[in-house]
């Protein structure tokens, strides 16, 4: 009986890992795509085609825990991903839905590292910059 306790409490536990973070990444991940003539780049190019789901949550401040991709960026941002370096955005079959564009409202140095942010959600349905931006960013558990 003991055992069968103690397993149920580490089940419990590590379920309760598989929290609110994971579960925007898994929407995120779930955006589909169409290809639309784009007069910039003169070709077909992938437009994102946001689910309810995803659509329900732009403008609203959400929580997400990623990995900092060391990528310079013009706009200040950094870029924080689902999956590490090793594995992420176009390799081994990652896509842009992968990555989110970070805006943080206090500018600071962050490094390569998982990291669990929170901010508002914007979605980008542009031809340009990344599907996902987090803006007014802050750094949970911190003091910045």
């Amino acid at each position: 009986m003991k055992r069968v306790l103690i397993l149920f409490v580490l089940f419990l536990t590590f379920s309760s890992f598989s929290s609110e973070e994971d579960g925007i990444w898994k929407t995120l991940l779930n955006v589909g795509w169409e290809y639309k003539y784009s007069e910039e780049f003169e070709m077909d190019i992938p437009f994102p085609i946001f689910t309810d789901e995803i659509k329900a949550i732009e403008n609203k401040e959400v929580k997400i825990t990623g990995f900092v991709l060391p990528v310079e960026t013009e706009d200040n941002s950094i870029m924080l991903s689902v999956y590490p370096f090793s594995s992420c955005f176009f390799c081994g079959g990652a896509g842009p839905e992968s990555v989110i564009a970070v805006f943080l409202k206090n500018q600071r140095e962050i490094g390569e590292e998982e990291i669990t942010l929170k901010g508002v959600l914007k979605l980008n349905d542009d031809e340009t910059g990344l599907i996902y931006e987090l803006r007014d960013a802050v750094e949970v558990n911190s003091n910045y």
